[in-house]
């Protein structure tokens, strides 16, 4: 009983999220910036968007056998919402983030959800912008991610992380973040042993219609430990932000819950686009 009603809340912020993301991202800014009105434009923006992409996709494991063991759905929510316009030193802004990661068996019997992560944050924003719009963004964070379970299968950590953005051309945005674990790793003491404390990533979009994402995390630890993501989105629609998206994950802590296990997944379904940097020149 308690897993159903557990299943029935986490679809149910699937369907809020993911249309609300159908609304969000749509909006754009029509405030045009220079260096006199560069807090206008930032209280121009939506204060409520988007945070990474949002997906639902399914597939299997390429490294076993395709069965209903290795096979499973994994789907991702995010929002951010801006707390304040711009009072603070440096311009900067303070911010909150919810990420939400789930793990989905649903080939198997009652399709038990295997996993859930939540993920939290607070920090403060900074956006550095030219008349074309933003070309920066350096955010700092306190973030906390676990899978709300307890005992032996708990899986919880604080972290300090520091975040850049940099839009290169037309066609490309890089993007590299560091932390720091604070607190108590009791509950996983080795998993910086696999997550590392840094990953960096790249998106490049030939047009409005397609992107290409890169993200690369290392952990130096007894050899190479880490792990690669790659995604493509294909655009639908022209009227939406809907693309089809196929991923591949390769390595350790896809998950909270088996952060030490290697593994090789690659899936496909649909995603909404974090167009928060939205790439200039778009034809």
């Amino acid at each position: 009983m308690r897993l159903k009603k557990r299943n029935k809340k986490i679809l149910l912020s699937l369907l809020c999220v993911f249309s609300i993301s159908t609304i969000v991202c749509g909006q754009e800014n029509t405030v045009q910036v220079d260096s006199t009105n560069y807090e206008r434009y930032v209280k121009s923006m939506p204060s409520f968007s988007m945070f990474g992409d949002n997906y639902f996709i399914t597939g299997t494991s390429t490294n076993q056998e395709i069965s209903s063991e290795s096979s499973d759905a994994k789907f991702q929510l995010g929002f951010r919402q801006r707390l304040t316009d711009i009072d603070l030193p440096w311009d900067t802004f303070l911010y909150f983030t919810y990420r939400q990661k789930a793990f989905w068996d649903i080939y198997r019997d009652s399709f038990p959800f295997r996993e859930t992560n939540y993920n939290p944050a607070i920090g403060v924003a900074k956006l550095f912008v030219d008349e074309n719009g933003v070309t920066d963004g350096l955010w700092f964070t306190f973030e906390h991610e676990s899978n709300g379970r307890d005992e032996e299968n708990s899986r919880s950590w604080n972290f300090l992380s520091l975040q850049y953005f940099k839009l290169i051309g037309d066609k490309w945005l890089y993007r590299v973040k560091m932390w720091l674990p604070i607190g108590s790793l009791e509950d996983n003491p080795d998993i910086t042993d696999f997550r590392g404390y840094f990953e960096a990533g790249a998106t490049y979009s030939s047009s409005k219609n397609f992107y290409f994402d890169a993200d690369l995390r290392q952990a130096f630890h007894n050899g190479w430990r880490g792990n690669i993501k790659l995604g493509a989105s294909i655009k639908i629609s022209k009227t939406s932000n809907q693309f089809l998206y196929i991923q591949y994950f390769g390595g350790y802590s896809e998950d909270l819950i088996d952060y030490n296990q290697d593994v090789s997944n690659l899936r496909l379904g649909i995603a909404f686009k974090d167009l928060f940097f939205n790439f200039k020149n778009r034809n």
